[in-house]
């Protein structure tokens, strides 16, 4: 019997690109803006099928990292990789509902409770999910892994954030950021 010593190939840009629309297109999900249950439904579907995105993934120990995997109209996918001190600060999602999923290692979300002044804490670890609401405000932090990683998704495609500060009357607005397509490797097939 003789052995494959083939080196192994990422896959070719187009691939992962078939891949990630098959995922998607295999869930059926309705045009529009998606519930968080559909966008819980399209994160556990992309994260149960790593060959489209882990070996994409930067563990940077200095900024935390993220691509975009996919934009459409009602929604856009993403990866993120978190490693120690790491942490997305207080921040919303303009206006978008959204989900994700720890792939590897876990997490700590923070968010702003009801009454917009006290807030409440779960740890997600790999497998489980997460979702919110347009008016989710949050903070998440690394907790476990090297690195952390999950997959998100939002609904409507993010267009910006606002960040907050924490005070002790509750969260005052102090920046919004427009959103940027970084890294995304969106192709016109």
């Amino acid at each position: 019997m003789l052995l494959d010593h083939t080196p192994r190939l990422a896959p070719r840009i187009e691939d992962r690109v078939v891949a990630i629309e098959g995922i998607i297109s295999a869930l059926a999900l309705p045009s529009g803006r998606l519930s968080e249950r559909d966008l819980g439904r399209l994160v556990l579907a992309v994260s149960s099928r790593p060959s489209a995105y882990q070996d994409l993934v930067v563990d940077d120990p200095e900024h935390r990292w993220w691509m975009v995997l996919h934009v459409a109209a009602n929604f856009d996918l993403r990866v993120l990789s978190w490693e120690r001190d790491q942490e997305s600060d207080w921040h919303d999602h303009g206006g978008s509902s959204g989900a994700f999923v720890v792939t590897s290692g876990a997490l700590v979300e923070r968010a702003r409770a009801r009454d917009a002044v006290s807030t409440s804490t779960r740890r997600v670890a790999a497998g489980q999910l997460a979702t919110f609401g347009p008016s989710h405000v949050h903070d998440v932090l690394y907790d476990t892994g090297s690195p952390a990683v999950s997959v998100h998704a939002y609904s409507p495609p993010l267009t910006g954030l606002t960040y907050y500060d924490r005070t002790p009357l509750g969260f005052v607005a102090r920046d919004v950021v427009t959103e940027e397509r970084r890294g995304a490797f969106e192709l016109a097939l």
